[in-house]
């Protein structure tokens, strides 16, 4: 009796979980990409003084447990602009202890009285939802798309440097 259809069928289900861990790594290093582009781009954001001050930490709040939480969680807590980056939970849509805030693409932020916190989120469409700094991954790299609106309208300045990397910049 032959082993043949045992030993192609073990062969086939092996080659589907490397296919999955292969998803999944390159799923990982987009995260991570994302988390280290995101710190990056967080050094060319100004917050009023009356919301961050000098040596004040900048609170990074998380409204999800996604990929790119996960790994802005792992990164080994980076200053921005001498400022101790924090990472806490966001609660409720609770964003007055926020400077930036990542939300996932369950709820419509448009509308939100955001005070002078960064909307960042990582899903299409994001900027008609409230978002204000929005990174995808494009033909395998790291994109951003900016609403600048948004962001005056937040109190918080954005580099020219960092608008003439993203990919689209609304402005009306």
């Amino acid at each position: 009796m032959s082993n043949r259809p045992l030993t192609r069928t073990l062969g086939l289900l092996l080659l589907a979980l490397s296919l999955v861990a292969e998803v999944r790594a390159q799923a990982d290093t987009a995260a991570q990409l994302k988390a280290q582009i995101l710190i990056k781009a967080l050094r060319f954001v100004d917050w009023p003084a009356a919301s961050l001050g000098p040596g004040q930490p900048l609170h990074l709040c998380l409204a999800d447990d996604s990929p790119l939480a996960q790994a802005l969680g792992a990164l080994a807590a980076p200053a921005v602009n001498e400022h101790a980056l924090r990472l806490r939970a966001l609660r409720d849509r609770q964003l007055a202890a926020c400077h930036v805030a990542l939300v996932g693409p369950a709820q419509d932020w448009s509308g939100v009285a955001t005070g002078a916190t960064l909307l960042v989120a990582e899903a299409p469409g994001m900027l008609d939802r409230g978002a204000m700094l929005n990174l995808q991954v494009e033909d395998g790299r790291v994109v951003f798309d900016v609403d600048l609106d948004a962001t005056r309208r937040a109190g918080l300045e954005i580099s020219a440097k960092l608008l003439r990397l993203a990919r689209y910049v609304r402005k009306r």
